[in-house]
């Protein structure tokens, strides 16, 4: 991914709600990362240039818009540009499968980690997310009905990142259960190997 041999980047993906911007919030007060907020800008490019093909509208579309998104991230990753910088950065997004990454980033200068919960039920899902919903939430404006649909799709799209995780030897980060202490361990972990 860089011109140099340091691992200088990484990207947290995974299903909404599991803790990726929790994540890169840990992680970027240490100063040693820079959080790009990747659904951001894809959310704005949907508005913008609804031509690029990397509109999604169903929970699953990730898949598909992965292809696109990836020549994106393969292609700012070549820049030499960040080489020059003290931080590196910290990459938030959905829309990327371990395939694709696996295919396509070099891993020896970008590590990846996915976020997902493959072990929790709809409704305890449901009300964590109820419990800690801030205003810029998407899940904030959504009725329950919707929320709970998208949720029972994340669940199994967590399940199916795991097992993909597995075939790429991918490193897959379960928040089911004490999402907490497992954000604030694996933020350790990210910035123990960045030196």
């Amino acid at each position: 991914m860089m011109k140099n041999n340091t691992r200088k980047h990484i990207i947290i993906a995974g299903v909404p709600r599991a803790g990726k911007t929790t994540l890169c919030s840990k992680i970027v007060h240490s100063l040693k990362y820079q959080h790009l907020a990747m659904d951001g800008i894809m959310c704005s490019f949907e508005e913008a240039f609804p031509e690029t093909g990397v509109l999604h509208t169903d929970c699953w579309d990730f898949i598909e818009t992965s292809k696109q998104f990836i020549k994106f991230m393969k292609h700012f990753s070549k820049t030499d540009n960040y080489d020059k910088l003290e931080y590196r950065l910290a990459f938030d997004l959905y829309h990327i499968t371990s395939k694709d990454y696996y295919e396509n980033i070099d891993a020896n200068c970008c590590d990846i980690y996915f976020l997902g919960y493959p072990n929790i039920t709809q409704e305890e899902m449901f009300n964590q997310i109820r419990k800690f919903d801030v205003q810029y939430d998407w899940t904030k404006d959504a009725n329950d009905e919707k929320l709970k649909y998208h949720i029972s799709q994340y669940i199994e799209i967590s399940k199916w990142l795991q097992d993909e995780c597995n075939k790429y030897n991918l490193t897959f980060i379960d928040v089911s259960t004490n999402r907490e202490k497992v954000l604030n361990d694996l933020a350790l972990k990210i910035l123990d190997n960045s030196g």
